[in-house]
């Protein structure tokens, strides 16, 4: 059976669509994601920004939340000097976590923590970084 040269056109915008669709599904893979936590066990989460002492983004800082009970949770901000570190256990207390931030070339200079930690609301942690 020969292919019809007129279904042709038809058959590659068909194929192109549903790459397009597929592609437009939601990925998670981690690093900054603002959407909703996946475990309803979890506690809050923690996101903020990360400047230098300029008030100018530093993209790339590496953060790590770190419980007093050990371990640890590491993300990097993106090029706006944002980050999200999903939340710990419900066990963990969200006050012994404390949030770091470094990134070569700057020393951290301050880390200031808005709001409490009331339920599954995120906590506000910025860093500002200090050029060596």
């Amino acid at each position: 059976m020969a292919l019809d040269r007129r279904w042709l056109p038809v058959a590659s915008f068909a194929a192109a669509a549903v790459a397009v669709l597929a592609a437009a599904q939601p990925v998670r893979a981690g690093g900054v994601n603002f959407g909703e936590d996946s475990d309803a066990n979890d506690g809050p989460s923690y996101f903020g920004f990360v400047r230098d002492g300029d008030g100018s983004p530093v993209s790339g800082a590496r953060v790590t939340a770190a419980p007093q009970a050990g371990g640890s949770l590491v993300t990097r901000s993106n090029s706006m000097g944002v980050y999200k570190i999903p939340g710990f256990a419900k066990e963990i207390d969200p006050k012994t976590v404390g949030i770091s931030c470094t990134k070569d070339g700057y020393t951290q200079a301050n880390v200031l923590r808005r709001g409490q930690a009331d339920g599954k609301d995120p906590i506000e942690v910025d860093c500002t970084l200090q050029k060596q």
